[in-house]
């Protein structure tokens, strides 16, 4: 019978959705906030040359923590906790900055607090336990192969993946937190239907090109940066990546990669037996995904 079929099988045997929940319950919750630099439009139309995905990985009870200090900071330059901080923000805030095409909405007037805010917000995302993955995309390269698809959805699905990486090693589960927004500030677009696709088909399908992502749960989630804090500090990371490689520069010429972005990106550790090579720690492919391969040489981050 039935019953005798299904004797000794246990609660969870009837319930696998409770089973899931269980071991999510008992194990670590990982927060990915995602932000980019740089856009999707071509680039005979203005566009960027380069787009960079990146995420911004918190563990949950690290979180409170982490937008406490940052508020702390807000609090004390413009007594609001509230305020939007981004790169843009931060960088156009400068007193010395003429230009009206540069105009920041958190603007300081004088040069002594802005060097103490920037380099207050440069200790603050040194010292926090956050890890970074990020996709960079030469949008030309791509388009020479892939001429009528987006190239968001390809870094988005790259991410993914490493994050799924991230939360195997970690045997965490994990959750996407993203702006939905897209492109340049005159022409904003909702990218939320179309991620909704790609991230479902992460977690479900098989046989794509892609590989599954099991330990990512649930809809990938939206906010405003400006109502969540952890798009914004994302946001303070990704574009030290994005100007490295959108201005062709390399290690030791931007101070925000070398210092700020770089250590955080998240990292294997390979033993090489080849004399020509060093171990340690490698990121390329890991915690920075560039795309596609065969474009690499024209960059200087990779001589």
């Amino acid at each position: 019978s039935a019953g005798r079929q299904n004797r000794g099988r246990g609660f969870d045997s009837f319930f696998p959705c409770h089973r899931v929940m269980t071991e999510v319950n008992n194990a670590p919750m990982y927060l990915m906030y995602i932000d980019e630099s740089g856009d999707t439009s071509s680039i005979e139309r203005g566009g960027s040359r380069i787009l960079t995905l990146t995420g911004c990985i918190v563990n949950e009870a690290d979180k409170h923590e982490i937008e406490k200090r940052f508020r702390e900071i807000k609090q004390k330059y413009y007594q609001n906790p509230d305020i939007e901080i981004k790169s843009n923000f931060l960088r156009y805030a400068n007193p010395k900055l003429a230009d009206p095409e540069k105009s920041s909405p958190i603007k300081l007037y004088d040069q002594g607090q802005y060097d103490a805010l920037q380099s207050e917000i440069q200790t603050f995302l040194k010292n926090i336990q956050i890890t970074l993955i990020t996709c960079v995309i030469d949008k030309k390269g791509y388009w020479m192969q892939y001429p009528a698809q987006n190239p968001y959805d390809v870094a988005y699905i790259f991410l993914l993946e490493r994050f799924q990486f991230f939360l195997d090693f970690k045997k965490a589960f994990g959750l996407c937190i993203i702006d939905p927004r897209e492109g340049r500030v005159v022409d904003k677009r909702q990218m939320d239907k179309e991620l909704n696709i790609t991230h479902n088909l992460l977690r479900w399908e098989r046989g794509g090109f892609w590989k599954p992502c099991p330990r990512i749960i649930e809809k990938v989630l939206f906010s405003d940066s400006e109502l969540t804090t952890g798009i914004q500090i994302a946001d303070l990371y990704c574009y030290p990546i994005y100007h490295i490689f959108q201005y062709d520069k390399k290690r030791g010429e931007y101070h925000w990669f070398d210092q700020i972005s770089s250590p955080k990106l998240y990292h294997r550790i390979e033993v090489i037996a080849s004399a020509t090579e060093k171990a340690g720690p490698k990121i390329d492919g890991t915690g920075l995904k560039f795309f596609p391969k065969e474009t690499k040489k024209d960059f200087r981050f990779f001589e």
